[in-house]
């Protein structure tokens, strides 16, 4: 594609924005996009629009859609225009509104939106290359502060704190940043004379701001209500620990368990967390050790794997697939799209359910046989993951191979970066020995970065969860002879399988009392109604779920209750349903022993091992080239 970047920060300029398209550009290039850099609309023939900042950008978006009516826009909130101009700039309401896509650099940015645009946003964490770290000074406990001095980050919190430690404290704050009004430089110059524990170096180039960040003992944010996602990336990458203002910005990179926080705008709050950190070496380890957890988070891979699933929904594959669903006869919905952010959340409700046993008959199996398992690996396996979601019994095998080898490297594959961050700080937090390298892509994608990643060292790749029944049968050979066209003869495929059972059992699962599955099933229709301007009333359909015991497949509808037309914007149709028309959304298969071994074979695999749960409903199959 031709994409047009727009930046506000001019060329030459230090400023994050800056920062952030130059590396997008790149990451675009990597991706194999013709990118042009501009600090406003530039004429030309342009397939996307990637615009920094809602209301400096604004005007330039507004050309953009004149002159591109129909092209996707992406408008990526970096900070102010999230939230103070969010309260007070018609030209950032509109902006977000006009927008394709809204790219936050950090989850709970979604939060802060207004509820009907939230489905427009989009998580990407800012990756840093790995900074090294310089010894720090002898002579003083320096802390540094990075970032332009402007009201909204509150710079001279840091020296007035400074003011308050006690008098044999050997702190030290260097400011780096650039005074974005006179009235700014005066204030700090006059705080330098008055305060020696303070110093204003002015603006630096980026080089030298690493420099500083990478010798210093402590990274202090103290922005009101904007966190500085580039820099604290930055300090995670150079192993500097974290002490910032509660603020969203902050707590969605760090957590909301993160021991580093003061109140915004609090000084003495912020000397006393000042005065621990130099005076209490264990808790400067914890932040230390904490940020160094979080540090994989900001992988440039994963990164370039948000970016390309972004520019794979804006492809259209969503409206096209819709389309085509709904002009066919039978209709039809594929159940690739039901996991956004409300379906995953749903499904993780289903998990819990009594009637869905499958969450808690693979738990119980590999309760029992994780030890087994990883008997039949070679030692010092690196741990790949399909679909990793939660990881919840992912930590049964990681518990199992960590009991055999000292470190463990992971990298689980999941197409929601949300979904990653959540359970990789949670992980990171629970296994220091665990060497986590999250990749946010489809299983294709992410096998494909593997060959990077992982060259040479033997792989355990898990496919738990018994999402191989969400493909056919034939699908499912398919699918699999594509990982195994990847792995060498010392990797092996751990797969989940459903096995066959009775009706009684597999229909309730997929129909629950409480109506989660039917919520589920039914947020499809939401979805087309938030992405695509459709009018489904979701009520107005009926969930039903069937086990057709010939083809050994569970098979879910949505299904008219009334005769309705509905129009969807983006289509530009009306669609006519007759009461009790059908439209099908998934198939879930089920498997017995030999049709395992037959989807094995036809991919180019076997068996090696299985193991059951204690009562034979589910199944996992070690699988060898």
């Amino acid at each position: 594609m031709n994409v047009l970047l727009v930046t506000p920060a001019s060329a030459g300029s230090h400023k994050g924005n800056r920062v952030t398209a130059l590396r997008w550009a790149k990451i675009l290039r990597e991706l194999r996009h013709h990118v042009v850099v501009a600090g406003a609309y530039r004429a030309g023939k342009w397939d996307l629009l990637v615009a920094l900042h809602a209301r400096k950008s604004h005007a330039a978006l507004v050309e953009f859609q004149t002159q591109h009516p129909g092209v996707p826009a992406v408008i990526a909130l970096t900070g102010t225009d999230l939230y103070e101009d969010a309260a007070a700039s018609p030209e950032a309401h509109d902006a977000q509104a006009r927008a394709s896509r809204l790219v936050v650099l950090q989850p709970l940015g979604a939060e802060a939106l207004p509820a009907p645009l939230r489905w427009k946003a989009r998580a990407i964490l800012q990756s840093v290359p790995r900074i090294e770290r310089r010894a720090p000074s002898a002579d003083a406990f320096e802390v540094c502060v990075l970032g332009h001095l402007r009201d909204v980050k509150d710079p001279l919190r840091t020296a007035e704190a400074a003011r308050l430690v006690p008098a044999h404290s050997r702190l030290r704050v260097l400011h780096a940043g650039e005074a974005l009004t006179p009235k700014w430089a005066e204030r700090a110059r006059a705080e330098m004379a008055e305060n020696p524990r303070y110093r204003w170096l002015g603006a630096l180039s980026r080089a030298e701001a690493l420099e500083l960040l990478a010798r210093s003992r402590l990274l202090v944010v103290t922005s009101r209500s904007e966190g500085g996602a580039n820099v604290i990336s930055e300090a995670l990458a150079a192993g500097v620990p974290v002490v910032s203002s509660r603020i969203d910005g902050s707590v969605g990179l760090l957590g909301a368990d993160h021991p580093g926080y003061f109140p915004a705008g609090d000084t003495r709050a912020l000397a006393a967390l000042l005065q621990r950190c130099e005076e209490e070496p264990r808790f400067l380890d914890e932040l230390t050790t904490r940020g160094a957890r979080l540090a994989p988070l900001f992988d440039r891979a994963s990164e370039r794997a948000a970016w390309q699933q972004l520019l794979d929904e804006l492809s259209g594959a969503f409206q096209r697939d819709v389309a085509a669903g709904l002009d066919a006869r039978p209709r039809h919905l594929s159940c690739r799209y039901f996991y956004d952010p409300a379906g995953s959340r749903l499904f993780e409700e289903i998990c819990a359910l009594p009637e869905y046993y499958l969450t808690r008959a693979e738990r119980q199996l590999l309760e029992d046989h994780a030890p087994k398992i990883v008997a039949k690996v070679p030692a010092g396996v690196a741990l790949v993951e399909l679909g990793s979601g939660s990881a919840v019994k992912t930590r049964l095998i990681i518990d199992a191979l960590l009991r055999r080898q000292p470190r463990l490297r992971y990298l689980p594959i999941d197409i929601s970066p949300a979904a990653l961050q959540h359970s990789a700080r949670e992980l990171e937090r629970d296994y220091p020995a665990l060497d986590l390298e999250p990749i946010a892509a489809e299983y294709e994608a992410g096998l494909r970065a593997l060959d990077e990643r992982l060259p040479a060292q033997p792989r355990l790749i898990l496919w738990l969860g018994s999402n191989i029944g969400n493909l056919d049968r034939d699908q499912a050979g398919r699918f699999l002879a594509t990982v195994r066209a990847r792995m060498t003869a010392h990797d092996r495929l751990l797969v989940g399988v459903d096995l066959r059972k009775a009706r009684a059992v597999l229909e309730p699962a997929y129909d629950d009392a409480a109506g989660v599955t039917a919520r589920f099933n039914r947020n499809l229709l939401e979805r087309i109604n938030r992405e695509l301007g459709g009018q489904f009333d979701p009520l107005a359909f009926a969930h039903r779920a069937h086990y057709d015991e010939r083809l050994g497949r569970v098979e879910m509808y949505l299904v008219s209750t009334r005769a309705q037309e509905v129009p969807v914007r983006a289509l530009g149709r009306t669609y006519a349903f007759a009461a009790g028309e059908a439209l099908h959304t998934e198939n879930s298969y089920k498997y017995s022993p030999e049709e395992i071994d037959a989807v094995a074979r036809a991919a180019g695999l076997s068996v090696e091992a299985r193991w059951l749960d204690r009562e034979g409903r589910f199944c996992e199959c070690l699988l060898k080239p």
